[in-house]
């Protein structure tokens, strides 16, 4: 993909899959709502949720996007990390309003800051990235 299909792709509602590493050294890998801002990954989390525990310890994630049948357009790679504080919940309501319909938006932020306590911004730098779009003959059919 050039970078404006790039962009295109990142701007769809896919999900972003995130590795993180565990204190026992496996791989704990879930999908998340993510922005791509500059050159950027943002996703919203609890705080005490179990990648944002992991990535206090170990920086470091890998990740994969990729749509659904055909054609099969995809981004991979790994990248460091930096985590902030996401007090009034800015990113997730910005991410609701991605992926969720309207009228949802608001009932989905006000739940999930109320249960889920204080929230962080994940920042996901790559340092490497690859992009593939499938424009083979047999995505097309």
């Amino acid at each position: 993909m050039n970078e404006e299909q790039l962009k295109e792709f990142l701007s769809q509602k896919c999900l972003l899959n995130i590795a993180t590493i565990t204190s026992d050294g496996y791989p704990h890998v879930v999908p998340v709502w993510f922005d791509y801002e500059g050159k950027d990954f943002l996703v919203s989390t609890a705080k005490k949720s179990k990648k944002a525990r992991n990535l206090a310890k170990i920086s470091r994630v890998g990740f994969s996007i990729a749509e659904q049948g055909l054609p099969y357009d995809a981004v991979v790679g790994y990248g460091d990390v930096a985590i902030t504080d996401d007090i009034d919940g800015a990113l997730l309501l910005k991410l609701a309003k991605k992926y969720l319909p309207p009228e949802k938006v608001e009932r989905y932020w006000k739940e999930l800051m109320d249960d889920n306590g204080e929230r962080v911004v994940i920042r996901i730098t790559p340092r490497w990235m690859k992009s593939w779009a499938d424009r083979s003959e047999l995505a097309k059919s």
